[in-house]
């Protein structure tokens, strides 16, 4: 008869192995996992936080920027004054919508507001939609982009300028001449672009100059050098400095002469020192022209100012339609006046003035000669 070993002399971790040992692996990866979880949890939820804070920030600069690039154009709506303002202070973000704003034929005051706000931020990519600006149906946003040129043209702007200034005689709403500002415009990038030249040619020469003193400098610590090793095991006595013998000086006797009692000092009395009246200041509410004599003719505009421009107020004429002004501070730097003395004049509908301005008759305005 067969016989089989007994099923009893097998132990269970013949079997199955070692059931407690496995059973202890599994509980402590289970902890591992369970406190690396813990520990991840609160760093993906603050990371997940940070993104949604991110995106609802973004879509709420998005909605405010719309919101007022939409005032721009609108006088009743509550934003429309401070829409400019507010569009600047946000800077580049708002750059995108004001560009498009650009392309806006309906209602035309969207576009011409726009080109303010596109001047003031300065940023560079406004130049290439300002000069498609040039070409919009409107005179009164030609105007705004010939002004916003002055501030981020490039040289496709100077072209499309020479143009305007040649071919464009509309004028806006409030008489000013697109073609008349144009040139302006022109002289003024052109102005800078010599001093950029210039200012270039400065840096090469003082470039030169640096480096002539450096190479200098170096042939002198050589030629040193080179006296310094030939006298190498040559000690030279040094020099016996004798110093020469010092005056003696007598003392002298301090006289004081005796003050007379009948002749007191003299008080000369101090002149009164003038007091200076403070100058009379304002602000440019419009960006406009300043004209040599206070009358609109083709030939007479000697410089330009920006909306916000502090001014000094000098006259007025005697209708109050024309105010004689210079430049104060805070000013923009596309901002100036041609003349002798730094003063012009500029429409009252521009500006916001100062009260008691002294009244100035100003010489006759030359009748242009047919």
């Amino acid at each position: 008869m067969n016989t089989t070993p007994s099923d009893n002399n097998q132990t269970p971790n013949d079997v199955n192995g070692s059931p407690s040992a496995e059973t202890d692996g599994e509980t402590a990866n289970g902890a591992q996992t369970g406190t690396r979880s813990l520990v991840q949890a609160p760093r993906a939820l603050a990371t997940s936080d940070r993104r949604v804070s991110a995106h609802v920030a973004s879509a709420a600069l998005q909605q405010r920027i719309m919101t007022l690039v939409s005032a721009l154009g609108d006088p009743g709506h509550p934003l429309h004054a401070r829409a400019v303002e507010d569009l600047v202070t946000l800077g580049e973000p708002a750059v995108p919508a004001l560009i498009e704003a650009l392309r806006t034929h309906e209602p035309w005051l969207i576009a011409y507001r726009a080109t303010e706000a596109l001047s003031q931020i300065g940023d560079g990519r406004a130049a290439g939609p300002l000069v498609d600006a040039l070409r919009h149906p409107n005179s009164n946003v030609r105007w705004g982009a010939v002004r916003a040129l002055a501030t981020v043209g490039d040289a496709r702007a100077l072209i499309e300028l020479r143009r305007v200034a040649r071919t464009d005689r509309s004028k806006t709403s409030w008489g000013e001449s697109v073609g008349d500002t144009a040139r302006v415009v022109l002289d003024q990038m052109q102005s800078r672009t010599l001093l950029a030249r210039v200012a270039e040619l400065i840096k090469t020469a003082i470039a030169c100059v640096l480096m002539l003193v450096a190479l200098i400098f170096a042939w002198s610590v050589l030629t040193e050098l080179r006296d310094e090793l030939t006298r190498i095991g040559r000690v030279e006595p040094a020099p016996v400095i004798v110093a020469p013998p010092m005056p003696t000086t007598v003392p002298q006797a301090i006289v004081t002469l005796p003050q007379s009692p009948t002749s007191p000092p003299t008080v000369q009395p101090m002149a009164p020192t003038p007091v200076e009246a403070p100058p009379l200041t304002g602000v440019v509410v419009t960006s406009g022209n300043v004209r040599a004599t206070p009358a609109r003719l083709p030939d007479n505009v000697i410089g330009s100012v920006m909306a916000g421009d502090a001014l000094i107020f000098l006259g007025v004429t005697p209708d109050g339609a024309w105010y004689r002004v210079r430049l104060g501070s805070p000013a923009s730097a596309s901002s100036q006046i041609r003349s002798v003395d730094g003063s012009g004049w500029v429409s009252a509908s521009l500006v916001e003035a100062p009260e008691r301005v002294p009244v100035e008759t100003p010489p006759p305005v030359p009748t242009p000669t047919p």
